[in-house]
Formats: C-alpha cells, structure tokens, sequence
C-alpha cells in the first residue's frame, strides 16, 4: 500500500508540474503577444496601465518558473504563487524557505508581487494566451510546414531581453536556493 500511495503522489506531482506548465504557457503567449498592443495609437494612461501589467506578469512569471524547476529538482508539488500565501494559517510555518519572507528577499518581492495584482493579472495573461494558442490550433490545421512557421513568428516577437531577464532570475532562485543548503 506504500508503494501504491508513492506512486499515486509522484502521479498527481507529474500531473501538477505538467499543467502548472501549460498555464504558465498560456501566460507566456499572452504577455508575448500582448508587446503587439504597443504598436496601436493608445492613449498614453493604457499605455502605462499596460507597461505596469506586463512588467508585474512577466516578473511573476519568471518567479514562478524559477520556483517551479527547484520543485521539480528537490520532487515536491508544484507550486501556484499567486494562491501560495492564502492557503498559509497565520500560526503555520512557510515550508518553502525561498518563500519564507523572514528569511529571503524574494518572498517580499513575491509578495509585493502578490499584493499588486498577481491573482488578478496572472489569470488575466492566462486567459488571453488560452484563447490564442486556442484559435491557433482551432483554425490552423497542424501540418509541419504550419507549425515551422508559427514556430518562426514567435521567435520574431519574442524579445530576447524578455528572455535573458527570465533566465537570469531562474539562474539566480536556483543559485540562492542551493547555496542555503
């Protein structure tokens, strides 16, 4: 029965990560494609209302991206940040010392993340980047030469400092996680 409930656990953890890696997907599409926004005459108060989101989901983002490979390294749960702290007791202790705002920079910066939107832009992100990987599929049919070309867009709007900024705060919760141990 031990084995049984092992095996149960590594499933619902695979099936977790896999879909907390989908949702950050979507995330991913929505504020890439959300760039495209900038090149439209906006007044200048949606301009900056948009700058703020964008900047706020993609911070959250690589956050939660960098948190979500340390779990996977260390074969835990996966972890949603923007619904982390709510299911904490004020008596509870933060098992997860990287989240721990008494113990590590970050978690403050999760928090003020958390604070200013993250469970209102997150899923807004996640949303619009479902309906468009959606209507991508719904209406394109998936032949190779389509994929190769949607694959080619996307790399043309994906801006590589979107990227590097990205890996340098996974790098870095990796870095400080592991030098803690």
């Amino acid at each position: 029965m031990i084995v049984m409930s092992g095996s149960r656990n590594v499933l619902r953890g695979s099936f977790g990560h896999v879909a907390l890696l989908v949702l950050n997907f979507f995330v991913l599409v929505g504020i890439i494609e959300s760039f495209q926004i900038f090149s439209f005459d906006l007044p200048f108060l949606n301009l900056l209302v948009l700058g703020y989101m964008l900047i706020h989901t993609t911070v959250l983002l690589s956050v939660q991206l960098g948190v979500q490979i340390l779990e996977l390294i260390r074969v835990r749960k996966p972890t949603l940040l923007i619904g982390y702290y709510f299911q904490m007791e004020d008596s509870q202790t933060i098992s997860i010392r990287l989240l721990d705002p008494t113990k590590s920079k970050l978690a403050v910066l999760v928090l003020l993340l958390i604070v200013t939107g993250g469970p209102v832009l997150f899923p807004i992100f996640a949303i619009y980047g479902f309906l468009l990987v959606y209507s991508f599929i719904a209406v394109i049919p998936l032949a190779p030469a389509t994929i190769l070309f949607y694959f080619g867009y996307f790399l043309n709007w994906m801006p590589p400092i979107l990227a590097v900024i990205v890996g340098i705060i996974i790098i870095s919760i990796v870095i400080v996680e592991f030098r803690h141990l």
